[in-house]
């Protein structure tokens, strides 16, 4: 019952720094649109990541690892993770053992 409850708590944060993020961070709550066609395609961009974002947090809840990491912390570690093209062949970054294991934990596979 306790993790239920802290489960549901932290969610409810989770989404409201989301959206505190949105409004100071990105500005979103003011629109610097141009056209339509722009504001469509800025709105349909933050959906796909506000799902996708929620999809990583229920994958978290899932491998029951909500007490260690927020969706937030998973995405800071995955910007390290890029590949590049080296004399025509695509290299990608090392990733470290712990982090690995984070990914298989949470059903994330970088290594494709």
């Amino acid at each position: 019952m306790e993790q239920t409850v802290y489960e549901s708590y932290k969610q409810r944060n989770e989404i409201e720094v989301m959206f505190d993020s949105y409004k100071n961070f990105l500005d979103a709550d003011v629109s610097h649109m141009q056209n339509r066609y722009v504001m469509e395609g800025w709105l349909f961009a933050n959906i796909v990541a506000m799902i996708a974002y929620y999809k990583l947090y229920v994958k978290l809840r899932q491998a029951e690892l909500l007490s260690k990491y927020s969706p937030k912390d998973i995405i800071e570690r995955s910007k390290a993770i890029y590949k590049m093209k080296i004399r025509g062949q695509w290299i990608q970054s090392e990733i470290t053992k712990k982090m690995q294991r984070l990914f298989a934990k949470i059903d994330i596979d970088y290594l494709t």
